[in-house]
């Protein structure tokens, strides 16, 4: 008899108005338990939070939110959240401005993802730090659309407690249909009005999650490194660190 198995799927969007890429991982399965609820949190940017937003932000219990956008992103689009609330720890993967490295043209998620892992995993890892220590309460991580450097970030903690790869891709692929629509459509016509007409492989670096993105970026970690937990412990971790990672996510 053939065994039917259900592929895994991503925690829904919470709504938190304002956004569209706001979510949980609690209750995925990890190496030693599920991951608990109210601890972490993924998000695109927080500047249209209004009055509502904050609101139903704070009934979340997060502590801490880590803002992986560079200077230039926070000029242009300052996080709405409401003064003494939530920690915000500015922690950008990126030195170059507009949310992009310094890359030759053209641009695609395979460079860029490549560019993270090989050249910008001691910023990865300090943002998983910044979760592991984080104080009690729940921890957001977030950028611009919540996809790609908050992808990378939320993968690699994800991993290094112990939740299979199929589910941590899912989580990665759902921030394409989040984004469809409204978001998507904006920031298109934004970057068109600004650059001309776009390729294939900028508009999927844009609005794109394909499974098969992040499916290759754990590859090449697992090459480069010799998996995630050797990534981080590489650039800055070390066991206690790990087992404060564990100790905050899983229950």
């Amino acid at each position: 008899m053939e065994l039917l198995t259900t592929a895994p799927e991503a925690a829904p969007v919470l709504d938190l108005p304002g956004t569209y890429n706001f979510r949980s991982t609690a209750g995925y399965r990890a190496a030693s338990g599920t991951l608990r609820e109210g601890g972490l949190f993924r998000s695109d940017a927080l500047h249209r939070l209004g009055e509502d937003g904050n609101r139903r932000f704070g009934a979340h219990g997060i502590s801490r939110v880590i803002d992986l956008r560079d200077a230039g992103e926070l000029e242009a689009a300052p996080s709405a959240l409401a003064a003494g609330g939530a920690e915000t720890v500015h922690h950008p993967i990126f030195d170059a401005p507009a949310g992009l490295p310094e890359l030759e043209s053209p641009y695609s998620i395979a460079a860029v993802y490549r560019h993270i892992v090989i050249e910008r995993a001691d910023r990865v890892a300090g943002a998983v730090r910044l979760i592991a220590d984080a104080p009690e309460g729940g921890v957001l991580v977030h950028c611009t659309a919540g996809k790609d450097r908050t992808g990378i970030v939320v993968a690699s903690a994800l991993t290094a407690v112990g939740v299979p790869r199929d589910q941590v891709v899912a989580d990665y692929a759902a921030s394409a249909r989040n984004l469809a629509g409204e978001w998507a459509d904006r920031m298109l016509a934004g970057a068109e009005e600004r650059f001309g007409a776009l390729d294939d492989g900028v508009r999927e670096l844009m609005i794109g999650s394909p499974a098969e993105a992040m499916d290759r970026t754990l590859d090449l970690i697992d090459e480069t490194y010799g998996g995630v937990e050797r990534m981080l412990l590489q650039h800055g971790f070390d066991g206690d660190a790990l087992d404060r990672l564990q100790c905050r996510l899983v229950a």
